[in-house]
């Protein structure tokens, strides 16, 4: 197995040598840079090579057969059971989306395109749910500042009339009777 390659000086390169490729003498159907079929590759082999190359095609043959089988005898069943078989592993969800439109019979002809999955609806969720998180925190705040003030209110009222006095410096007993039977009322529903 003998290749003939020559060697060429460059004129702008200095002393560097390229080489060029030729018809092999073997094989004068081939050139270094052609492409071979499989079947030529197959055949240029050994034996072993041919027949799993054959066995492959074989399997991929009888696949599709027993593929096309099933098809078959799953169009009768429908057929016989009186549905239309469908067009494909789209036809649930096709037929869901008909029933579920209803009054869009102009809409039949076009298949809605289906929704890809959001690869941030995770994310969008938590930061939805964070959101929500600081609004009810707000909400909370401003109805303990609103709780806050009103006891600060109710508290104020009742030393107010705790503080009042008489004439002669002496506490009024009505409110001090009053405050007396608020704590005791208190007392007795806990």
């Amino acid at each position: 197995n003998t290749r003939s390659a020559s060697y060429k000086t460059s004129s702008t390169n200095t002393g560097t040598m390229t080489k060029t490729n030729e018809q092999t003498v073997d094989n004068p159907r081939r050139t270094a840079n052609s492409v071979i079929s499989l079947t030529q590759f197959a055949h240029s082999k050994s034996k072993g090579t041919r027949r799993a190359i054959e066995k492959f095609k074989l399997k991929k043959q009888n696949k599709f057969n027993h593929n096309a089988k099933l098809l078959r005898d799953y169009k009768k069943v429908m057929k016989s059971e009186g549905y239309e078989a469908g067009q494909g592993a789209s036809r649930k969800r096709n037929q869901a989306n008909l029933e579920d439109r209803g009054d869009g019979a102009d809409e039949e002809g076009k298949s809605k395109k289906r929704q890809k999955s959001d690869p941030f609806a995770k994310a969008k969720l938590k930061a939805k749910q964070a959101k929500e998180d600081v609004f009810n925190g707000k909400l909370d705040k401003e109805q303990q500042v609103k709780d806050r003030a009103l006891k600060e209110k109710e508290k104020k009222a009742k030393t107010r009339k705790l503080s009042k006095r008489t004439k002669k410096g002496q506490p009024i007993m009505k409110n001090v009777i009053g405050d007396m039977l608020a704590k005791i009322k208190a007392d007795a529903e806990e």
